[in-house]
């Protein structure tokens, strides 16, 4: 029995070294536990590792990791969403064949279901490129949103594309194109998630939640009927209305449970693995979520983090609408009209940083008017449209 103890928190320990180390970059972990493992795993011990193989090989090893962690990071493969699905697909060979015979029609039907949405939506988030901003739909994309002037500014040129950077959209090192409203580079569907097909990616995580949480429930379900069979209504004398965990303690259940795990070892293991990274699912959907109410993008709150640092050291100015720059603030063609209900005439600028609107010579004509921005409720975002709007922005994928 001891074994499946270790087993059950190997894996729960796995899983949350790999949520760590995939989510906690993210600016609401930065400054948690979760955070400083994540560098931890990332930055100090590979500096231990590099600063090990100088002395022993003379930095050949790091060489050749440089090279593949080169390749895994910076090029489009498919190597991670092969994993992905072969995972997906050897847990259900494993399964159905053996939980078939034993379920209900209901279960049945919504097994099926349940396992055929994650691989629809997957190829849709795999095979998309409707986010991908082109010479040809570029004014389109231009008018979908307009410039907030806080993370997004006119006149910006891609210099990869040739192009103008529409707002909200960003060119992808990997990918080597620029997306609308890019949220980031997704490796699991090897694709980068923008407004065309960020919708089919929330699909997809919600799904595969789904999927993982009924699969642990039929698990649990066939494993119970499992003890059910074996401990009552196989025992002579035995009430067999009665649940087999009537008169036992909270460790003989546990016992009998790693038991049931053994003699349906099928179940039992794609059971525990439902159940373990379920958690990671649904806790990435529920990230997305509030981004979602946040009216703002995975690549949108690393800027507004960093505005936030700034705001906090004092360094961040705020003013209303500037004075015409070279006659081109206003200009149709730079800042053309847009479909978006709300604009602002904010500019925010740090006193530390190059600001995007200086002239040299009148600095000091443009500063006057400045206020020191003390929190970030007075920096408005004009892309939250509160929750409804801004999940209906999401599946509106024209």
């Amino acid at each position: 029995m001891g074994f499946y103890r270790k087993t059950i928190v190997a894996i729960f320990l796995l899983s949350f070294v790999v949520f760590t180390a995939l989510f906690g970059s993210l600016p609401s972990f930065r400054k948690t536990p979760i955070g400083y493992i994540n560098r931890l795993i990332w930055i100090k011990i590979p500096g231990l590792l590099l600063s090990v193989d100088r002395l022993i090989s003379g930095g050949r090893c790091a060489l050749l990791l440089k090279r593949s962690g080169h390749y895994l990071m910076n090029e489009n493969h498919p190597l991670v969403l092969i994993f992905y699905m072969a995972v997906v697909i050897v847990a259900e060979i494993l399964f159905v064949p053996a939980a078939w015979p034993r379920l209900s029609s209901t279960h049945r039907l919504a097994a099926v279901v349940a396992i055929i949405v994650p691989f629809i939506t997957t190829f849709q988030s795999v095979s998309s490129t409707s986010s991908v901003i082109t010479t040809d739909n570029l004014h389109a994309q231009l008018r979908h949103y307009p410039y907030d002037h806080v993370l997004f500014h006119p006149r910006k040129m891609c210099r990869t594309c040739q192009m103008v950077k529409p707002a909200r959209s960003k060119h992808c090192r990997i990918c080597k194109v620029c997306v609308a409203k890019q949220d980031h580079h997704c490796i699991w569907v090897m694709n980068c998630l923008g407004r065309g097909n960020y919708v089919y990616f929330i699909g997809m995580i919600l799904s595969l939640a789904i999927l993982l949480s009924y699969g642990a429930y039929l698990c649990f379900l066939l494993l119970d009927d499992t003890l059910q069979d074996s401990l009552v209504r196989r025992s002579a004398g035995v009430d067999t209305r009665s649940h087999w965990t009537v008169g036992r303690t909270y460790m003989q259940c546990f016992d009998l449970w790693t038991w049931a795990f053994t003699a349906d070892v099928r179940i039992g293991a794609v059971g525990l693995l439902a159940l373990l990274t379920a958690p990671l699912a649904w806790g990435l959907f529920l990230y997305h979520v509030y981004l979602t109410w946040a009216g703002t993008t995975t690549n949108e709150s690393f800027k507004w983090e960093e505005w936030k640092e700034d705001v906090a050291d004092g360094f961040v100015y705020k003013t209303g609408a500037l004075p015409s720059i070279d006659n081109k603030i206003n200009d149709a063609d730079t800042e053309p009209e847009t479909y978006w209900p709300v604009s602002s005439s904010q500019h925010l600028i740090n006193k530390v940083s190059q600001q995007p609107w200086r002239r040299e010579d009148d600095l000091d004509m443009q500063r006057k008017g400045w206020i020191r921005v003390l929190s970030m409720k007075e920096v408005d975002n004009i892309y939250d449209l509160g929750f409804m709007n801004n999940l209906r922005d999401i599946f509106h994928t024209s």
